[in-house]
């Protein structure tokens, strides 16, 4: 279980983020964090993980739950390969499978600096799913891929996290309605 409570934060500017915003999420939920751009989708996943820290409030998770992060930015190691980065934090049979299951099996051994944006985007997210956890954190993970592709690999999400949490950003209505099973508004 993931759980929010009365969380604020601004950053040094003063710039109010998030004010007393509290959230619970169970186990099998796939949460879509919603708003415009500003409102504090990204800083929200970014609190969750731990790399910011709230000015209040509490963030409680299982003692046991790995979190697993796609940021918004593909975050890749450009000359190493599709599998080489898929398996940076997950044995190579493993990264290989998630990069097969999205469709990369012909790019495996390829630096990523080769691969059509879509693809880094494919292997960012393999990388995630290859070192699982319990609680996998998703700012905006489907930008620059196919419409087909993109729902084939929402399955393969959901199926693989059917009893652990998925939090997400997005902006597109298509996703939300084929991958949320709730949606927050940020305002």
């Amino acid at each position: 279980m993931l759980r929010l409570t009365d969380l604020s934060f601004s950053y040094h500017d003063g710039k109010r983020i998030l004010s007393s915003f509290s959230l619970t999420v169970k186990a099998g939920e796939r949460v879509a964090l919603c708003g415009s751009s500003g409102c504090g989708k990204t800083t929200l996943l970014r609190l969750i993980c731990g790399l910011e820290s709230p000015d209040s409030g509490t963030i409680e998770r299982t003692d046991h739950e790995v979190c697993s992060v796609v940021f918004q930015e593909d975050r890749l190691l450009m000359q190493k390969t599709a599998l080489e980065n898929a398996a940076i934090h997950a044995d190579k049979d493993t990264a290989a499978r998630w990069l097969r299951q999205f469709g990369l099996e012909d790019v495996l051994h390829q630096p990523v600096h080769l691969l059509s944006g879509g693809m880094r985007r494919r292997v960012a997210i393999a990388r995630a799913a290859a070192y699982g956890g319990d609680l996998l954190l998703l700012d905006e993970p489907f930008q620059g891929i196919d419409e087909e592709r993109k729902h084939d690999m929402m399955a393969l999400l959901a199926a693989a996290y059917k009893d652990k949490i998925i939090v997400f950003t997005t902006h597109d209505t298509a996703e939300i309605e084929a991958f949320a099973t709730r949606v927050v508004s940020l305002v």
